[in-house]
């Protein structure tokens, strides 16, 4: 990535600069006033996610604790009432804004008795990625999200393809998992081929919840052919559901809202014994469907399930 270079600093007041700490507090401003942002960004800004983001900050007074910068971006700590966020952001020779991350504090976790195991299977192109990116995005706990057990690390890419070429080093990728898991944290883990008796065996004794993602093949292979997958993939992997039984099923032919999907898997973690609140809009949004357990769930049409 390509990160644009920033204006130059108009001067340095204790350790800050006090060009982009003014700009800074000019945005905070029209954003909680409800004012345009037009004339502080620049033509490739993405307005929408900019305000979105510095909104989080809520009405009340911020204040800007600290403000560091370089000639590549500006990071700075900010106070609210009820928030402490860190926002990073960047501007262009022209001093407007082109891009601007805002990472809010989170509430403290202490870990869940146990942990807890999501693990989610399907063919390629059924949506599994998409689950458990929209999963983390709603969940309020810390959520570890792994679209294969062999993405902790890298290594070299044979033995990723050809797993038998190395049967150590894929049990070693599961047992950390476990690990990490054990130790009072939410992993969210896409099956990946990997068979029933093997996750099973992997993580025995574990709270894990089992979601099955079901797909018409010929979406499958549209989507095979979209998003650049390995030729021949989607068709290959219709036999994953052999040997599963799940907790929950979803069926994405036609593209379900990830978010819904996503609402009945935390009621499901979140009905557990000692766990955290679930964002409370996505457990009355839950609560107002009813879902049933086990089932198969076909949405609406209107989705982007590409994964």
């Amino acid at each position: 990535m390509v990160v644009p270079r920033t204006v130059a600093a108009v001067s340095r007041v204790d350790g800050g600069y006090e060009g982009d700490r003014q700009f800074l507090r000019s945005l905070i401003d029209c954003v909680r006033d409800q004012t345009s942002l037009s004339h502080l960004l620049a033509p490739i800004a993405d307005l929408d996610s900019i305000r979105a983001q510095l909104e989080q900050l809520g009405d009340s007074e911020v204040e800007i604790e600290s403000l560091e910068g370089n000639e590549l971006r500006t990071d700075a700590v900010v106070v609210a009432e009820a928030v402490v966020a860190r926002i990073v952001f960047a501007r262009d020779i022209d001093g407007l804004l082109t891009w601007l991350h805002a990472y809010v504090k989170p509430p403290f976790f202490d870990g869940v008795d146990g942990g807890r195991i999501i693990v989610v299977n399907g063919p390629s192109g059924a949506g599994k990625s998409t689950l458990m990116t929209a999963l983390q995005s709603h969940a309020s706990f810390p959520l570890v999200v792994l679209d294969e057990p062999e993405h902790i690390g890298t290594v070299q890419p044979g033995y990723l393809i050809w797993r038998d070429t190395a049967p150590a080093l894929h049990r070693g990728y599961l047992a950390s998992i476990r690990a990490l898991t054990s130790t009072g944290n939410h992993v969210a883990l896409s099956a990946a081929g990997h068979p029933h008796d093997e996750i099973s065996a992997a993580f025995k004794g574990l709270p894990i919840i089992r979601i099955g993602m079901h797909c018409d093949i010929s979406v499958l292979m549209e989507r095979e052919q979209r998003t650049g997958r390995w030729a021949g993939i989607a068709a290959q992997s219709l036999d994953v559901h052999d040997g599963w039984t799940y907790d929950l099923e979803f069926d994405t032919t036609h593209g379900p809202d990830s978010a819904e999907l996503a609402a009945q898997v935390l009621l499901v973690i979140t009905s557990q014994p000692d766990q955290p609140p679930s964002d409370p809009s996505i457990t009355r949004e839950v609560e107002r469907m009813n879902p049933p357990r086990a089932s198969v769930v076909e949405a609406d049409e209107d989705g982007g399930f590409s994964h």
